[in-house]
């Protein structure tokens, strides 16, 4: 091989090991950026206990809350996941309801080795204050109810519209999982539920589709793989003006490959998912 030929390649090859590098270079900071702001999502499923149905199906069908009937009742699920590289000690996890709404059960765990997680200190103290002071509140004796005073009522409903959780030790990629009871406004509407975590450098966002981000984040990098080779391509072609032609097609070249290869990938995924 003579020395013009060599000569050359030097440009792509200078081409590719920058690129090379400018990758690494943002893998690392983006495994830095993560394990300092830490991720956990959040999903919700909701079902209500009494279908909705037609009169022929669902015309005796009956739903009672100890001895109380009632129609509005429903379960909510909350998935909450740790998807950050690092383990997290001592979240607290709050849970408030839309007006009119009412937590009547609820239980929380760790989905890979089902520890049961608790109130909070704070709140399981709260809500057994107010327990015993509605227990010693004193009844009318005409009506047979409780005279609560308002200061009183406010905290039941505080108790009665949130709840308080600690996980002590939130690993990586561990879900925790919490099933709720809830009874919907008598009104019929369908009050949600809103979870919060207030804890250092973490980051509480709704769970988004796996398959959705993973496209998104596919075309993002191709987006600023493509700025970044053009930037570098620009400044080579400046030095190299004998060599424009070769440089440009060398770097279409290149690329061509990345598209090739994707739509190999995409075709095996077909493939493969045709005969699952």
């Amino acid at each position: 091989m003579d020395n013009e030929t060599l000569f050359k390649l030097i440009p792509p090859t200078i081409t590719l090991i920058v690129t090379s590098l400018f990758g690494l270079f943002v893998g690392v900071l983006i495994e830095k950026f993560k394990n300092r702001y830490r991720t956990i999502t959040y999903s919700i499923f909701s079902q209500k206990v009494k279908p909705s149905l037609s009169e022929n199906l669902g015309g005796h069908l009956k739903i009672s809350l100890g001895d109380r009937e009632i129609d509005t009742l429903k379960v909510v699920t909350v998935e909450i996941e740790n998807k950050s590289s690092v383990d997290i000690e001592n979240v607290e996890v709050k849970f408030t309801l839309g007006k009119g709404a009412y937590f009547q059960g609820n239980e929380g765990f760790l989905q890979k080795n089902f520890s049961w997680l608790y109130w909070n200190y704070d709140f399981n103290n709260i809500y057994n204050k107010v327990l015993e002071d509605n227990n010693n509140t004193q009844t009318d004796n005409q009506t047979g109810l409780k005279i609560i005073p308002d200061e009183l009522q406010q905290r039941i409903d505080f108790v009665l519209t949130n709840r308080n959780y600690l996980i002590p030790v939130f690993n990586r990629k561990e879900k925790a999982i919490f099933n709720f009871l809830i009874e919907d406004p008598v009104d019929g509407v369908e009050a949600k539920i809103f979870p919060s975590i207030v804890h250092k450098s973490i980051n509480f966002i709704e769970s988004v589709n796996d398959d959705k981000q993973a496209l998104k984040d596919i075309w993002i990098g191709v987006g600023i793989g493509l700025i970044f080779v053009a930037a570098v391509i620009t400044g080579v072609v400046h030095f190299n003006q004998e060599h424009k032609n070769l440089i440009i097609w060398s770097a279409v070249i290149g690329i061509s490959y990345s598209i090739v290869g994707y739509l190999i990938l995409y075709g095996f995924r077909k493939i493969r998912s045709f005969f699952k």
